[in-house]
Parts: C-alpha cells; structure tokens; sequence
C-alpha cells in the first residue's frame, strides 16, 4: 500500500475507534442517568428521599428539553436550525416527529409488557426487539448502498446476535434470583431498576410482576412485548429518517460530529409528550402534585440538582451516539446502536451489583449474571472491532 493510502486507512480506523469509544460512552451514560430516582441510590445521587418517582420524572424531562434546546442552539444557531427546517420537506419533519413520539410511548408497551410476563422474560423479549430492529434498518439500508463489506456484516450481525444472548442469560439471572426467595420488596425495587436498562421505560407504577398474569391472555401479552419493543426502537428510525436533515446541516457549514442535532432538537421535543403526559397523570392519581408544596427549600434544591444531572447525562448520551454513529462513517448506525445498548445494560447490570440487588442471590444466579456480562462485553468487543478493523 502506497504511504497516503496507509494514512488513509490509519486515519478510518481511528476515527471509527473514536466512534465506537462514544457510543460505549453513551452507553455508560444511559446505564446511569436513572440512578437518582433509585430509593436505594446513595444518599448523594439520590433523590428519591424526597420526591416520589413521578415528581422526578416530571421535573427531569422538562429540564431535558430545556438542556437540549439551548445545547443545539449554541452549537448550530438559530439562523442555522431554522435554515435546515425550512429547506426540509414535510414528509421528513413528519417521520422525525412521528417517530419520536412513538418513543416516549414506547416505554408504556414495555412497562406493560414488564407487569404481564415478568421482568425477567418482559426484558429479555423487549430488549432483543430493540437491539434487532434498531440494527436491522441501517443494515438493510447500508447494503442497499453497497455500503458494507462482508467482514462488517459478519461481525455487526455476531456482536447482535452476544447482545440478545446477553440479554437472555441476565434475564435468567434475574428469575434465579426471584426464585431464590427475595422479598416483595426487593422485587419491588428490581422492577424500577429496569429503568436503568434503557432510558425510555416509564414503569414506575408497574406493580411487581408475576410470570405469567391471569388478567390477561397469552396472545395480549406478546401484544404488550411487541408494542414495548418496536415502539422503544422508534428513536433509531427518527434519526435514520432524518438523514436528510442532518446532510442538509452539513451543507448549512454544522460539522459532521454536530449535524444530527436538528434531528435530536425534534427528537426530543416529542419524545417529551409522552413522559411528561405520564407524569402528570401519575401525579394526579396519586396526589403528589402537593408534595412540591410541602418539600423544604433545601430538599428542593438537591431534588432540582439532581433532576438537573439526570437532564444532563440523558441528553449527553444521545448526543455521544449520534457522534459516534458520525465517525464510523456511512454505515455508522448499524454499529453505534448496538455498543450503545449493550453497554447500557452491562452498566446497569453493574449498577445492580453496586447497590447490592444481588447479595443475597444464589450461586447459580450470580453465576448467570457475571456470564451476562461477560456475553455483553464480548458484544461490544466483536462491534467495535469489526467497526474500527
């Protein structure tokens, strides 16, 4: 190979390993972010003994809009934004918007799906989905290009197929531990944590679920799963479908790193409808409107301090994905998307681990979970090599 050449292919691969770091980096955000509304956080990140889930959850995604839309302003100017709506058709700002407002209810299948089959199984189901459809679409895109090789399609397909495995054997592992004897409590608690696995769920008033509920028929509860799955994965179609827009910021002169965001700014905004909507009703129901009331001023700062970090890290790790998905070049998508949600479960697996869900589970159920680990890291390992090599 002649010495530009070398240069060239040196400067892909590194490119691509800056790419793949910022989707595990999102990934480690979005195993994270949701620890403050965890009762059994540590008391510095926790904001939960203060305000009920709802109260958070309402206060955090406001703040989420807030963050985002003063970050793409500064970043790619109002002149710029309103550039790149203008020159966009209505079909592309219509499937943006559609599509993200799927997403914000994506999490209600998933919540649905999670109090009819179990955590355990509601899990495994929706997180299979979502990792699939999310890789699929790029992928049949890509290939319709001629965009990949057979090496990329190999190893992007592989490290899909150890993610999904991942999921299954932690989805095993949480059932050990449930059959193990763990109190309705720390079922409880289990519940919320599947908050962590992906950062679209709204089940905080899912009850804990039994495997297999008679309230509802077999053929309902796949319904549920498959609502949970393929709503939760509309993100990844809104951004696919916005590569007109982002090819436009571009043109506009917003870098490559930085040209997604008109499609994040829509992204957001509709996603909000939906969380925002369920807080609300949860706050209603349960009349905790009040408690913003009767919480001291003190209590209210560290409950904003903490919605504000949870707004920071959320909107922080859709950014890093769409950095990502940049710098690995056209087919991007197909490996950013499922880094970023392997590593999302792996941390919060991690999580779990730190705040002690597992200290009184069985060998067997220990040894399941450390094997989803291992199946989760050697996804992102077979990704990420595949993307940069």
């Amino acid at each position: 190979l002649s010495t530009p050449h070398k240069q060239l292919t040196f400067s892909r691969a590194f490119m691509a390993a800056v790419g793949a770091v910022a989707a595990v980096a999102a990934g480690l955000l979005n195993g994270s972010w949701n620890l403050p509304t965890k009762p059994d956080a540590p008391r510095l990140v926790n904001a939960a003994m203060y305000w009920e889930w709802e109260q958070i959850w309402l206060v955090a995604n406001v703040l989420i809009v807030v963050f985002n839309t003063f970050l793409v302003l500064g970043v790619v100017g109002a002149s710029t934004l309103g550039d790149v709506y203008g020159g966009a058709s209505v079909g592309e700002l219509g499937s943006i918007c559609a599509f993200s407002l799927l997403w914000g209810f994506g999490g209600v299948g998933y919540g649905q799906a999670i109090k009819r089959v179990g955590m355990a199984l509601g899990t495994s189901i929706v997180m299979a989905q979502i990792v699939c459809i999310g890789t699929l679409l790029p992928l049949v895109l890509a290939l319709e290009a001629g965009d990949m090789t057979t090496q990329e399609i190999v190893g992007s397909v592989a490290g899909v197929l150890l993610a999904c495995a991942g999921f299954a054997m932690s989805s095993r592992a949480g059932l050990l531990r449930d059959a193990g004897g763990e109190t309705a409590t720390a079922a409880s608690a289990d519940v919320e944590g599947v908050m962590e696995v992906k950062s679209e769920v709204l089940v905080a008033d899912v009850e804990p679920a039994a495997k297999g509920s008679s309230r509802s028929t077999f053929v309902e509860s796949m319904a549920w799963c498959v609502a949970g799955g393929v709503l939760s994965s509309m993100l990844q179609f809104a951004f696919v479908f916005g590569g007109g827009l982002v090819d436009d910021a571009e043109e506009a002169g917003v870098s490559k790193e930085a040209a997604a965001m008109p499609v994040w700014m829509l992204c957001f905004l509709f996603n909000s409808v939906g969380h925002v909507g369920y807080a609300s009703r949860l706050l209603t129901t349960n009349d905790t409107w009040r408690k913003f009331r009767s919480t001291t001023y003190r209590d209210w700062a560290h409950g904003s301090v903490m919605c504000a970090l949870i707004a920071v890290a959320f909107t922080a790790h859709i950014h890093l994905y769409g950095l990502g998905a940049a710098k690995m070049g056209s087919s991007g998508a197909v490996f950013a998307w499922p880094l970023v949600m392997s590593s999302t479960v792996f941390t919060a697996q991690v999580w779990s681990l730190v705040l002690g869900e597992w200290a009184s589970a069985s060998w067997e159920a220990r040894v399941a979970n450390w094997a989803s680990l291992g199946l989760l890291v050697a996804a992102v390992a077979v990704v990420a090599l595949t993307a940069v090599l």
